[in-house]
């Protein structure tokens, strides 16, 4: 492992506190699937299958994907849909527990707490329009999307609109009862500072 790489991790687990201390050579403290996704553009959502390899992109316009079932998740930016409510056609959802994940927990959950409630899409009216940046009435509109997931981070709108992260716990429910999965969107940045980059963990639990 190189130099550079190192300092990464060690950085990642100093800021999350919870990573093992012994990290060794491994490239990650956390255990789970992990996968990156380029989020990049501002109108276009990418819809996702999920799956115990990996997310598995799914080719369908977004006319096409609100009566579909095939999907399970979808990103755009910073903003996630499910295939629930103002969405999709299916029962998926998302419960937050208002906690942190540290890496001993992300690693440790492997079921589903008691009385969670999962919520389904409903209307967001948070999403940036950067041709109309100028223009106040214009710069956000709206789209369906999860208002839960929503918590995963915030811009800095005094500081050149950093992303920030909160780290909240989050269970999606997989539509078609297909089971419970725990993730972790933790990086919204590339290696090159590259923006809607995200990087995330997740793994499939059990209901208690």
């Amino acid at each position: 492992m190189n130099l550079n790489k190192k300092l990464i991790i060690s950085f990642f687990c100093l800021l999350l506190n919870g990573c093992d201390d012994n990290i060794n050579d491994d490239d990650n403290c956390l255990e789970g699937i992990q996968q990156s996704i380029e989020a990049t553009s501002f109108t276009n959502w990418i819809y996702y299958s999920i799956k115990d390899t990996g997310f598995v992109e799914i080719e369908i316009n977004e006319s096409d994907a609100y009566n579909s079932r095939e999907w399970d998740i979808a990103m755009m930016r910073n903003h996630f849909r499910t295939n629930s409510g103002l969405s999709g056609v299916s029962d998926g959802g998302v419960a937050m527990i208002d906690e942190t994940w540290s890496c001993e927990s992300f690693n440790s959950l492997d079921y589903i707490p008691n009385n969670l409630i999962f919520t389904a899409d409903s209307l967001l009216s948070n999403i940036y329009q950067p041709w109309a940046h100028d223009d106040e009435d214009t710069a956000y509109t709206d789209a369906p999307g999860n208002t839960i997931l929503e918590n995963w981070g915030w811009f800095d709108i005094d500081n050149d609109y950093y992303f920030y992260y909160s780290h909240k716990k989050f269970i999606i429910k997989l539509p078609e009862n297909r089971g419970y999965i725990k993730i972790w969107p933790y990086q919204y940045y590339g290696d090159l500072g590259q923006s809607a980059h995200i990087s995330l963990v997740y793994d499939f639990i059990v209901q208690e």
